[in-house]
């Protein structure tokens, strides 16, 4: 008998804090997310939670599963503010009055976890189950998805180093920096964490008042210390490895390192170059209306990497599943 799932909002006046995960249906061992499925369904989860009033923390995509830190806010967003998301969202092709019992119930939709992780779950099998080479039916995701209540002052920072390791666990890589669907990874990757004023924002009042002088840049270096502290911990490791692997990570990475996290845009990006380029090329094939919804995630920021200043460069990249 299925019990109800717990959503304690109204116990903290601040929210509450969870970890999400489910994985797909089938055996143990079966992987059916290559990168192209990782990256579709990473583009769905940053694409719903601009709709939703959850606040992302962390995630990683594996090959059957996923993780997410999240946090819901105690009150809903306004019957107003929901109606102008449900607009943005739709790109102004559907409207909804803020006044009616419909606007009403959205409101309390957009902080609800369960309603999140239905469209997410919801819009990346129908996408999944299409784009097969021969066209699938049926359910992809095992169970109803699992979320576990976490205490914001105690336990988010240690979920966070937790999630950002699963990679590591898996053997997929060996700096969880290097993995390109996780949130670290891509914060690693590009220079800019996909969540950062959320991220900022919690941290600061998950992990205390000496932290409140921390730039984000701050948590990024301590963070990166605790995953190498973590990692080598979980492999056994002597004092002395733990202490070195602390230290190193503490060091900013060498840019040949950051350039190397970055190199996938050069085989997967279908065009690259700085944002009017690529606007400019894709104009002759594609409506504009794709164009502007377009977000130009930077490749490489030359700006970080050498002493004159430049405009970034941008990767546009086509995620359709390649046969063979």
């Amino acid at each position: 008998m299925r019990t109800a799932r717990l959503k304690p909002a109204g116990a903290d006046p601040h929210g509450t804090y969870y970890h999400l995960l489910n994985r797909i249906a089938g055996v143990p061992g079966d992987f059916l997310f290559g990168d192209v499925e990782k990256e579709m369904f990473i583009r769905l989860l940053k694409k719903l939670a601009g709709f939703y009033t959850l606040d992302l923390l962390a995630w990683q995509v594996m090959g059957n599963h996923f993780h997410l830190v999240v946090f819901a806010p105690a009150t809903p967003p306004s019957p107003e503010e929901a109606a102008c998301r449900f607009v943005a969202f739709h790109h102004g092709k559907r409207f909804i009055d803020p006044a009616s019992p419909r606007g009403e119930q959205l409101a309390a939709q957009l902080r609800d976890i369960s309603w999140f992780m239905h469209d997410l779950q919801q819009q990346f099998a129908c996408w999944y189950n299409r784009t097969r080479p021969v066209r699938r039916r049926g359910m992809l995701w095992g169970n109803r998805f699992k979320s576990v209540v976490l205490e914001g002052a105690t336990a988010v920072w240690e979920c966070i180093k937790y999630v950002e390791l699963n990679c590591v666990r898996a053997k997929l890589v060996q700096d969880p920096a290097d993995y390109r669907f996780g949130s670290w990874g891509e914060w690693n990757g590009t220079g800019i964490h996909p969540h950062a004023a959320a991220l900022l924002r919690h941290l600061h009042y998950s992990l205390g008042e000496h932290t409140a002088a921390w730039s984000l840049d701050d948590f990024q270096r301590e963070l990166c210390m605790e995953l190498a502290r973590v990692s080598v911990g979980e492999a056994h490791g002597t004092t002395e490895q733990i202490e070195a692997a602390m230290t190193a990570a503490a060091a900013k990475p060498a840019p040949l390192l950051t350039l190397h996290r970055r190199v996938r845009h050069w085989s997967d990006g279908l065009i690259i170059g700085t944002k009017l380029f690529i606007r400019t090329n894709l104009g002759t094939v594609l409506p504009p209306e794709r164009l502007s919804r377009h977000q130009y995630p930077p490749a490489v920021w030359l700006a970080r990497e050498t002493a004159t200043p430049s405009l970034p460069i941008c990767a546009w990249r086509c995620l359709r599943p390649v046969a063979g």
